[in-house]
């Protein structure tokens, strides 16, 4: 019976354009698919896209959402979201995580005019609980974290002079390209696969540069916000929320058993 159940559990999974923990985020989300056999629907911001293709991690989440029933990879401008499935509680929680300041203050507003504030409101509408992972939440030392994608770092090339990520042409999508002399990222074609940043002999290209932020006062109260809403679990790191989703797994096990 526990079996039947594992087989059947689905979960709704929002991504925003937020770059914070998303590539740890991804590979929780892929090791929990194959561990417990979850289902998980993928809903992904315009900009939750854009973001998963420059930190590279699209292909794992189309490993993740195959295009299976409840298993669908949904972005916001194919405008089919299965509002029907929340509705109906066929979802056993939805996850909104890396979750944006912007859609963090849409959902506290009540504002509902893209894919993922508009699942978030239909969750509350049908009592199924939402956790939600806020980019902007703030450490113990008051600051946030966050990821940069890929960069090149001009002043070492300058240094060095040499152009070679040029003729040796490695990048897949031809994301490097000559701006006044020297290479740049072309951000629209990039795609993360982290073949500069092992190519340059020099370490000019880094990627995943990790740096600390000051969040809004503003964006910060709206979290507070958000965290007194019914059925809403606010949490600031990935392992709460696998911590979260194994104690559901386990506790609906038993009541299977």
């Amino acid at each position: 019976m526990v079996l039947l159940f594992l087989m059947s559990l689905r979960i709704a999974w929002v991504i925003t354009g937020g770059g914070s923990h998303l590539r740890e985020l991804t590979d929780e989300m892929l090791r929990l698919k194959r561990t417990y056999n979850l289902k998980i629907t993928l809903f992904l911001t315009k900009w939750g896209y854009e973001v998963a293709r420059l930190f590279g991690v699209l292909p794992k989440l189309k490993v993740i959402a195959t295009g299976k029933y409840y298993e669908e990879f949904l972005i916001e401008d194919d405008g089919v979201y299965y509002i029907g499935r929340i509705n109906l509680g066929r979802y056993r929680t939805m996850i909104i995580a890396p979750a944006t300041s912007n859609t963090v203050a849409k959902m506290v507003y009540g504002i509902a005019d893209s894919i993922a504030s508009t699942v978030f409101a239909q969750a509350q509408k049908s009592n199924v609980p939402v956790i939600v992972m806020p980019t902007d939440i703030p450490g113990e030392d008051g600051f946030m974290e966050t990821e940069i994608p890929c960069s090149i770092n001009r002043d070492v090339c300058m240094e060095y002079n040499c152009n070679i990520c040029i003729p040796m042409n490695k990048c897949p999508v031809k994301a490097i390209e000559l701006v006044d002399g020297y290479p740049r990222i072309n951000y629209k074609r990039c795609i993360g696969c982290e073949i500069c940043s092992h190519s340059c002999p020099y370490n000019a290209v880094t990627c995943w540069e990790k740096v600390k932020l000051h969040p809004r006062k503003l964006d910060v109260e709206n979290i507070n916000r958000l965290s007194k809403m019914e059925n809403v679990i606010v949490v600031s790191k990935p392992q709460e929320i696998i911590s979260i989703l194994k104690d559901i797994i386990n506790n609906q096990g038993k009541q299977e058993i």
